[in-house]
């Protein structure tokens, strides 16, 4: 963050609140000034930064009562499964669907954040797109967006990622291919039966993600070994390699942590 930043940043860092609380009593504005570089706002940098950092919620009540900007920070509270946060966060009046094109929800499960999805599940939180019913598992939604002809509804979205749409397809195929891919990611073998059903491409590499790869990649990093068989039995290729960092799945399992799923992908 910009040089004005430094003192409380480094208060959050250190959980030392009472630290924090002297650099936004000198200068109040830390609250809803906004940053050129790194977290655009202090109450970013508390949500993940100040993470499992001691008075975590403190610090980002003291800003919440100082004015801070709630709906930016919200939203990265799920890309870090910052629970305790985002309950603060809604509780003040943070819009659980979002103000954007990327929802709070749609980030809770691109960054496979369990609690915070939960959450936003727990307070029904919209569904309104098909990558989102997939990440979730909902068929009778993922049903809903196709017509009956089998082509998608305009209500099935775009492909799209935290960092906006990055040039990538919109047809059909990449489309279902993306959701594809968020079904995988979360484990849910309906939702991604139903989608191959309605052409998505098992060993295909969509676009939407940072860390490109196929489902069977994020079925590995996340550990879903139910999901990596059903995967290889119908086809998946295990040598496939992300476009990102040039591994196959069995590299992200084991960045994952996912050692006892390397006898299935090796």
């Amino acid at each position: 963050m910009d040089a004005k930043f430094y003192r409380a940043q480094t208060a959050v860092k250190a959980g030392d609140l009472e630290a924090f609380k002297v650099a936004i009593a000198e200068d109040p504005t830390l609250a809803t000034s906004r940053s050129t570089r790194s977290h655009p706002t202090l109450l970013q940098c508390v949500v993940l930064d100040g993470k499992d950092q001691p008075h975590n919620v403190e610090m980002a009540q003291i800003l919440v009562d100082a004015g801070a900007e709630l709906n930016e920070s919200f939203v990265a509270t799920a890309s870090m499964d910052n629970r305790a946060c985002a309950e603060l966060l809604l509780e003040h009046g943070a819009a659980i669907d979002g103000t954007g094109g990327w929802s709070p929800l749609e980030e809770a499960l691109y960054w496979n954040s369990g609690n915070v999805l939960a959450l936003l599940v727990e307070r029904n939180a919209k569904v309104h797109n098909l990558r989102t019913a997939a990440g979730l598992g909902r068929t009778d939604l993922i049903e809903s967006y196709f017509n009956a002809d089998g082509t998608l509804k305009p209500e099935a979205g775009r492909v799209n990622s935290p960092w906006g749409e990055g040039g990538w397809l919109q047809d059909q195929q990449a489309i279902v291919n993306n959701a594809f891919v968020f079904a995988c990611m979360h484990g849910h073998i309906d939702a991604a039966q139903l989608l191959l059903e309605r052409g998505a491409e098992i060993n295909v590499i969509p676009g939407g993600f940072d860390f490109a790869g196929t489902g069977l990649h994020y079925a590995a990093l996340n550990g879903h070994r139910p999901m990596i068989e059903f995967l290889l039995a119908r086809g998946a290729d295990r040598n496939i390699k992300d476009t990102k960092v040039g591994s196959t799945a069995a590299g992200w399992a084991e960045h994952g942590g996912h050692n006892e799923l390397l006898d299935l992908l090796r």
